[in-house]
């Protein structure tokens, strides 16, 4: 009987979890879905009791059936930033701030004021966004004082349930290193700053290495029971080891709803602009930037739903192929919700420029696609200064990578080869992860590579063309306020 994995990842809509053999196949999967409040404009909160109940019918599920398999471990991941303030057995307080939450967006301002960007860069890696939990914790000091006064456990959304289901109380370096309370380059709780903000260091669990055995498995299916647990991975970190991302000379995109720049480092550097972030990556030692775009295949969705609401994506993409590279002078920003990396500007509107007669509804659908990649290039460029080879591989992901003209068009644009590959989730990774805890660090887990795209011969439209949107895009980003 073969050995296998259980990975659980406490994501945004639901829990999900899989069951993984040594060779990283998904024997199994399992889906519970959860609720999200939204008691006032920008609030998102969800409770963790939810999770918990989500934690039982996956787990159940997996188990139906008896794999001829003898489960070995199990790993988890969800959604980062998510936090959860509890007493002194965990029982939470009240219900979880979700990552998405913008409540205490006016407190990264007021920390930069008080510290300066540049003290907080050297300190944390990164700039003061709404959704780190520090951020979070000064609004609840603001807004709750009673309840604020009665905190004496603070975890991020995976550790929370992991932490409930083992009876040990732990948290981990990916995750931990988007509380903006964590010194990411030594990869440790950042104690004094903490002290500095009122927040008490003994809150946060002590920070281990993603695959570490933190403890067994109290609740579940009696035959999980006594299981061992790895720490696991948020998600981003946890989808990246499905993906094989661990070399700088290694570059992660991911074209989902919103677009992921995700680029390994092996040693910690400040990133060279405010919107990259810099993370602690699953591989010790190792760090990763990542910078997102909001609305990647989100504009796509937007078009069909508006304009061509009978079409599929199959359809679009055989519009766009009507319409010659540069979509005839048609240039589309992709800021449909703002923008992240690298405007850094949530009043950024999607715009169409240098429309004309001339321009077809193929034209239209080949300019939001070549936008989305000016705007993931765009996070690039920022940080390309501190890359010092060539990349080996760039690999891309989501429901984007399905178009072979758009990654035709992310190849041209990145001037690089571009492997797709089937993004097995982070649940997978995060099952991965046990079998490293367990195994050791040694096995990769195998790609699902769907197909390869090499940059066409000449690439100089493509150039010029981008040149011509990051100077637009600095022009309009200075009049959206």
């Amino acid at each position: 009987m073969e050995d296998a994995y259980i990975g659980l990842d406490v994501g945004t809509q639901g829990m999900k979890g899989v069951v993984v053999d040594t060779r990283g196949l998904v024997m199994r999967s399992a889906f519970s879905a959860y609720p999200t409040q939204s008691p006032a404009p920008g609030w998102q909160e969800q409770h963790p009791q939810d999770w918990l109940k989500a934690y039982d019918e996956v787990l159940q599920q997996l188990v139906e059936g008896h794999l001829p398999v003898r489960f070995a471990g199990i790993g988890f991941t969800g959604q980062m930033h998510t936090t959860v303030v509890s007493d002194g057995q965990g029982h939470p307080l009240r219900p979880a701030i979700l990552w998405s939450d913008t409540r205490a967006a006016s407190y990264g301002a007021a920390l930069e004021h008080r510290f300066g960007l540049e003290a907080l860069l050297r300190m944390t890696g990164n700039k003061p966004l709404a959704n780190f939990s520090l951020l979070r914790l000064l609004w609840l000091q603001d807004h709750e004082p009673a309840l604020f006064a009665q905190i004496q456990q603070v975890a991020v959304a995976k550790d929370w349930v992991r932490n409930q289901v083992t009876g040990t109380f732990v948290s981990e370096v990916t995750d931990a290193s988007g509380t903006y309370l964590f010194d990411v380059e030594h990869r440790q709780w950042a104690t004094s700053w903490m002290k500095d903000l009122a927040i008490l260091p003994g809150w946060w669990a002590d920070a281990v290495e993603s695959a570490t055995v933190v403890g067994s498995l109290t609740r579940g299916p009696e035959q999980l029971l006594g299981l061992p647990v790895a720490a696991g991975a948020g998600d981003q970190e946890a989808s990246a080891v499905g993906t094989g991302l661990a070399s700088e000379r290694e570059l992660g995109i991911s074209l989902g709803t919103s677009g992921v720049v995700f680029w390994p480092r092996g040693r910690f550097s400040v990133p060279p602009h405010p919107s990259v972030h810099a993370f602690c990556h699953v591989v010790p030692q190792m760090w990763h930037w990542m910078a997102v775009t909001q609305s990647a295949a989100l504009s796509l969705r937007w078009y069909r739903d508006a304009l061509a609401p009978s079409l599929s994506y199959k359809d679009l993409d055989q519009l766009a192929l009507t319409s010659p590279a540069g979509s005839q002078g048609l240039l589309f920003f992709p800021y449909l919700q703002g923008e992240r990396a690298p405007l850094m500007n949530a009043a950024a509107q999607g715009t169409f420029m240098g429309l004309r007669p001339v321009h077809t509804s193929g034209d239209l659908v080949r300019a939001v696609m070549e936008g989305v990649v000016f705007s993931l290039y765009h996070a690039w460029m920022v940080m390309q200064p501190a890359q010092q080879a060539p990349l080996d591989r760039m690999v891309a992901t989501g429901g984007g990578a399905l178009s072979g003209l758009w990654m035709q068009i992310l190849a041209d644009v990145f001037r690089s080869q571009v492997t797709v590959v089937g993004d097995p989730g982070a649940a997978v990774g995060a099952a991965w992860l046990a079998y490293w805890a367990l195994r050791g660090q040694s096995a990769v887990l195998p790609l699902d590579v769907r197909v390869t795209r090499d940059p066409s011969p000449d690439q100089t439209l493509y150039h010029t063309r981008f040149q011509e949107y990051r100077m637009m895009a600095e022009k309009l980003n200075a009049i959206w306020v």
